[in-house]
């Protein structure tokens, strides 16, 4: 069976998971929640990490996976069709991020060959990792460990200096509205809660589980805030302004006037990382599409995802912005859907077949 073991999920969640949220999110939060970008955030960060908690709960319960406690519930057919679902969602998930990602690289790290031609090597390594299962996951969280520590600790040793913090006071100052808004068009950015809940079965619950990784998701939720807090202030009023925020949250370090652009090294370093994480979603895509389809072989849905997945790409080019308003405006509720509200409901699915409880009845 394909195993990841506990200490990569954690890295998952401590190293990886806050690279997702330094390009677009931060202007975007700071558009919808200007200085209370951080309670937004906040929000969010709760609510992953008590789904977090649920499903790890649950895995302390059970060694069935996900597919099994469905079938266990629905049967076959119910838990094929719930994964075909997911198979969608998953696509959707991924497509956003993977936009994000090749602009950044176009547009910050001054990439001069058309971008259909620079990013098409992604979806080769992708589709490499879709066919390796979750022990790629696993693999990939343990080189991003001392990566993301020392890179992005640089970075903001970088950045804080410049940071005036008193820009995200008054709190509350954008009131309910403002703060709850920010966190419902954010729900794209904050699915990583779901994970676990795909890894059921795949990993060993060890002692003190729970604790270990929500340990984990509190200190890459504690990075999150911490880049928010100085991104904001730094730029304060014109945050909005700032796309790819990685790129520029560093760049009026002193080191520039004499060394050039010096935290590019370590901004270079991060995306390495985030193209990683990046395959995340397009690997539980093709989880989804093989278990719906009864275990096929992992080389025709990962071709036929990531062909898919090339294929938007391209027809979203220029539409970036429009796609971005259609998930964080427009599609945020399925976002929450999918990455909430199941999770939560699974721990109502029944842990044994349904003969195997009337016969232990009897």
């Amino acid at each position: 069976m394909d195993k990841i073991k506990l200490r990569q999920i954690c890295f998952l969640f401590a190293v990886m998971m806050p690279v997702t949220k330094t390009i677009v999110y931060p202007a975007t939060l700071a558009y919808r929640s200007r200085n209370d970008l951080l309670w937004s955030a906040l929000c969010n960060l709760l609510l992953e990490g008590i789904v977090i908690a649920l499903v790890m709960f649950l895995a302390k319960r059970t060694k069935c996976t996900f597919f099994d406690l469905l079938r266990n519930t629905f049967g076959k057919i119910g838990a094929k069709i719930i994964y075909g679902l997911f198979a969608l969602f998953f696509f959707l998930s991924a497509l956003l991020p993977l936009m994000e990602q090749k602009n950044f690289v176009t547009l910050e790290l001054y990439e001069n060959v058309p971008p259909v031609i620079s990013f098409a090597p992604f979806f080769a390594l992708c589709f490499y990792a879709c066919t390796k299962g979750f022990k790629t996951i696993g693999r990939v969280a343990d080189i991003a460990m001392p990566i993301f520590a020392f890179c992005f600790a640089a970075i903001l040793l970088l950045a804080v200096p410049h940071a005036d913090f008193a820009a995200l006071l008054p709190v509350g100052d954008t009131g309910a509205k403002g703060i709850f808004g920010g966190a419902l068009h954010g729900m794209n950015w904050y699915t990583d809660c779901l994970y676990p809940l795909f890894f059921l079965g795949h990993f060993e619950y060890e002692k003190k589980a729970m604790l270990k990784t929500l340990g984990a998701y509190a200190a890459g939720a504690f990075a999150v805030l911490l880049f928010l807090a100085t991104f904001y202030g730094i730029y304060s009023d014109i945050a909005i302004l700032q796309y790819n925020t990685l790129a520029e949250i560093s760049k009026y370090t002193t080191a520039g006037t004499s060394l050039g652009r010096v935290d590019l090294l370590f901004v270079f370093a991060l995306t390495l990382v985030l193209i990683f994480y990046s395959c995340v979603p397009v690997q539980m895509c093709v989880h989804c599409v093989r278990k719906a389809f009864g275990g096929c072989s992992p080389i025709i849905p990962a071709a036929a995802v990531n062909a898919l997945l090339l294929v938007f790409s391209i027809f979203f080019n220029y539409s970036f912005v429009e796609l971005q308003t259609l998930f964080t405006q427009k599609l945020w509720f399925v976002f929450a859907i999918f990455a909430y509200v199941v999770p939560i409901l699974s721990l109502l699915l029944r842990r044994e077949p349904k003969n195997k409880r009337e016969e232990n009845h009897e």
